[in-house]
């Protein structure tokens, strides 16, 4: 080999000898920092923001737990470090995410009031859960209730299932949006629930409270975002709803009978115009009592309410118009016609034991030939009187009383009064 090869050869040898120690002894490339996810949720619980930066920046997984079964989106949105909620939301942090206790990230910014962040938190979610709750039965209304934003309250009362009854949080929501007025919010709570609305550790409805109460303002706000008009009495009302009734008869029928509508209760205060509106929003004036098979028009009539049973018949003249007076002590009867009387006639009342009652009355219907079915004789062109088991009809007239308590007429004047007096004419027995 000659001398340059040589040279050639050497050189070489000596510049991988270099590398060789260049790599021996040359610093190693920098490790990745391995963090986990439990150092996430201690930096947040401690509000470590240099601690937290370095986790968001090395994709530690935000949906770590520490001991309670809080993320750490859960932390900072109960610490209100609204920032931090923010950054884990962008960094795949999970919003419906409970605790042990059932406490959501969506529950702690709606008990705050953060509408911005509960926003953030629906866009996010796939299923909100608005009926879930919490160990203590504290759920998300209730919270969204405490934190006071109305948005927040409105977003959560859409989202409500349908349910059965009334929780505690759906009737604090309702009393709320009735102290305020809110009938988009009461529209949407009666909606809701199949059951109607009952104050807080009460049996019976808002609705029966209203009109027992006379709050006309109540009961046309109920009424008017969907109450229902059916509403039915519980079995067992409260007593202070019966030291409402002023009458002794009414409040028999409230405790002893079944299934009484609030239509029949306003019939029997002679509550006329919550009746009409109940009937304009589609009360069944036909319904009855399960018990007693007392319908509307029978409770006003034997509560002596017959403005009341005129609207349940659909209508009747204005007394001052026309009306019919009953003397018993004179055995005779007076037809008025705008106040004046324009005819006069005998009649035959109750017999000793048998005395026909005393008071107002509305002819209630009217029958050609009705044959009496307690004491099964004729009687024609019957009247019956508000409901009762009375009326006038044509019969045998002496100059005293004879009855069994309905009211005879001569054959002429019960046919005059039957085609001419119309059914829910008031008729004064006195």
């Amino acid at each position: 080999m000659s001398a340059f090869k040589r040279r050639i050869v050497f050189a070489a040898g000596v510049v991988l000898l270099i590398l060789f120690w260049a790599i021996a002894v040359g610093p190693e490339p920098p490790a990745r920092i391995s963090i986990s996810p439990e150092e996430l949720v201690r930096a947040v619980t401690i509000q470590r923001d240099s601690l937290i930066d370095l986790c968001l920046i090395e994709h530690v997984d935000p949906n770590g737990r520490d001991e309670q079964g809080r993320t750490p989106l859960l932390i900072a949105t109960s610490q209100q470090d609204w920032r931090t909620a923010r950054r884990l939301v962008d960094a795949g942090a999970q919003v419906d995410l409970a605790d042990k206790n059932g406490f959501t990230p969506f529950m702690a910014a709606a008990m705050h009031g953060n509408l911005e962040i509960f926003q953030l938190l629906l866009a996010r979610s796939t299923n909100l859960h608005a009926e879930a709750q919490m160990k203590d039965g504290q759920d998300l209304l209730g919270l969204a209730l405490d934190g006071g934003n109305p948005e927040i309250i409105k977003t959560v009362v859409e989202r409500v299932p349908q349910m059965p009854e009334w929780k505690t949080s759906t009737r604090r929501a309702l009393n709320a949006a009735l102290q305020v007025g809110n009938k988009q919010q009461i529209r949407l709570l009666l909606g809701k629930h199949s059951a109607p609305p009952t104050p807080e550790g009460r049996n019976v409805p808002f609705l029966a409270y209203s009109i027992a109460g006379n709050n006309s303002s109540l009961f046309s706000t109920l009424l008017e975002c969907g109450a229902d008009p059916n509403t039915v009495l519980p079995s067992r009302c409260d007593k202070d709803f019966l030291a409402l009734l002023p009458s002794k008869s009414l409040r028999s029928y409230v405790e002893d009978d079944r299934s009484l509508t609030v239509s029949m209760l306003a019939a029997g205060l002679g509550q006329e115009d919550y009746l009409r509106a109940l009937i304009q929003a589609g009360a069944n004036r036909n319904r009855l009592t399960s018990r007693n098979k007392m319908s509307a028009l029978d409770i006003a009539a034997e509560t002596s309410h017959w403005r009341a049973a005129q609207i349940l018949l659909g209508g009747g003249p204005s007394p001052d118009q026309l009306r019919i007076e009953i003397s018993l002590a004179l055995q005779q009867i007076a037809l008025l016609k705008n106040g004046v009387p324009v005819y006069h006639t005998r009649c035959s009342t109750g017999r000793p034991g048998y005395s026909t009652k005393r008071g107002e009355f509305v002819i209630t219907n009217k029958e050609r030939n009705h044959r009496s079915t307690i004491y099964h004789v004729e009687m024609p062109y019957f009247m019956r009187l508000s409901c009762l088991d009375f009326g006038m009809h044509a019969g045998i007239v002496p100059n005293y009383p004879a009855s069994h308590g309905c009211i005879r007429l001569p054959e002429d004047a019960a046919r005059k009064f039957f085609s001419e007096i119309p059914v829910g004419t008031l008729v004064s027995v006195q």
